[in-house]
């Protein structure tokens, strides 16, 4: 399974317009521009997957329906991918699916960045809004996935154009 974790983009503050909650924040003008360069950056790099999970917030939602219009595949929200994910969540959502070969999952942090490093077996990996993560992995349960690449979402929006 190829797993491309996929932090949302840049999203409005919990502030009046949110009623200070985080759940309905949007993505912001500017996120949506980026995100959109983005995923022409995601396609430009043939990463066409076959279902695409989400966290229900806005943000996610948000990103992830980009995404989809960029790289197609099947959209899902799961509230599994809400903030505070662990990889065992994210396991337990992919697993529920029929056996996707690639699976984008846009969802948030620190939780993806967390998820990401317990699957490679260690280390640090901090996704930046709009940033993406691919791991090769033969099943997210063990945890055996190695780190084909990191991209930030600068690097996306360059291959985006």
């Amino acid at each position: 399974m190829l797993l491309l974790l996929l932090r949302h983009g840049l999203a409005e503050d919990a502030g009046p317009a949110t009623g200070y909650r985080d759940e309905p924040r949007a993505l912001t003008p500017e996120g949506i521009a980026r995100m959109r360069r983005e995923a022409r950056g995601m396609a430009a790099l043939r990463l066409q997957p076959e279902l695409i999970l989400s966290s229900p917030l806005t943000r996610c939602l948000q990103t992830a329906e980009i995404v989809q219009e960029a790289l197609g595949g099947h959209l899902e929200d799961d509230p599994r991918l809400a903030p505070g994910m662990s990889l065992e969540d994210l396991a337990d959502a992919i697993s529920d699916r029929a056996d996707p070969g690639r699976v984008v999952a846009c969802g948030h942090e620190p939780s993806l960045s967390q998820a990401a490093s317990e699957l490679i077996g260690g280390g640090t990996i901090e996704l930046r809004k709009g940033g993406l993560a691919i791991i090769e992995a033969e099943a997210v349960r063990p945890r055996r996935g190695r780190l084909k690449a990191l991209y930030p979402p600068s690097t996306l929006r360059r291959l985006g154009g």
